[in-house]
C-alpha cells in the first residue's frame, strides 16, 4: 500500500511539474510581475543555469544564462532583470556592437512549413523588448529560423543550436518567472 500511494505521489510531483513547452504566448496578455511562488521555483530550481550579477543599489539581478559567457560571436544575448524591491522582471535584449550601432535590426524568418517574412526590431523600453522577444519564441515553436540582414549580409541570429536552445530557455525561464506557464 505504501509503495501504491508513493507511486500517486509521484506521478502528481510530475504532472504539476510538467509544463507545456510547445505553447505559444499571447503577446497582448504579457505581464512583468511576478509572484513569491514564481521567485522561489526559478531562484531554487533555474538560477543555477545562470550567471547572475546584483546591482544593489538599484535592487536587481541580472540573469544571463552560461551558454553566452564569454561569448563575443552572438549577435543577440537576453538577460532576464528581476527587480527584487517590487516583484517584477524584465526581458533585456542585449546587441553587439555591430547590431547595437543601427536603428532597426531586420530579421529574416523562414521555416519548411510557413512562408518567410520580417520582424523589425527597433531599440525600446522593456515592453518593446518583450514583444519582440515572445514573437521570436513563438516563431520558434513554428519551427522558425532566424537570420539577420544588414546591407547584403546575412547573419544567423543563433550563431550554434546550443544558443538557439538557449535563448528559447531563457525565455521560458522568464515566461514562468511572470507566471505565463
Amino acid at each position: 500500500m505504501k509503495n501504491v500511494l508513493t507511486l500517486v505521489g509521484a506521478v502528481f510531483f510530475l504532472l504539476a511539474c510538467n509544463v507545456d513547452k510547445g505553447k505559444k504566448v499571447d503577446v497582448e496578455k504579457l505581464d512583468f510581475k511576478t509572484t513569491d511562488r514564481s521567485e522561489l521555483f526559478f531562484k531554487n530550481m533555474r538560477q543555477s543555469a545562470y550567471t547572475t550579477t546584483e546591482q544593489q543599489e538599484a535592487g536587481v539581478y541580472l540573469y544571463t544564462h552560461k551558454t553566452w559567457d564569454e561569448d563575443s560571436l552572438s549577435p543577440l544575448v537576453p538577460t532576464i532583470v528581476f527587480n527584487w524591491r517590487q516583484d517584477r522582471a524584465y526581458l533585456m535584449l542585449n546587441w553587439s556592437e555591430k547590431w547595437s550601432v543601427l536603428e532597426q535590426i531586420d530579421v529574416t524568418v523562414s521555416s519548411d512549413t510557413l512562408p518567410g517574412y520580417q520582424l523589425i526590431y527597433r531599440e525600446g523600453n522593456m515592453q518593446d523588448q518583450l514583444t519582440f522577444s515572445a514573437t521570436l519564441y513563438n516563431a520558434m515553436m513554428d519551427g522558425g529560423r532566424f537570420a539577420l540582414r544588414k546591407d547584403e549580409e546575412k547573419v544567423p541570429l543563433f550563431t550554434s543550436d546550443e544558443k538557439r536552445e538557449a535563448f528559447r530557455v531563457t525565455l521560458y525561464d522568464y515566461l514562468r518567472l511572470t507566471g505565463w506557464f
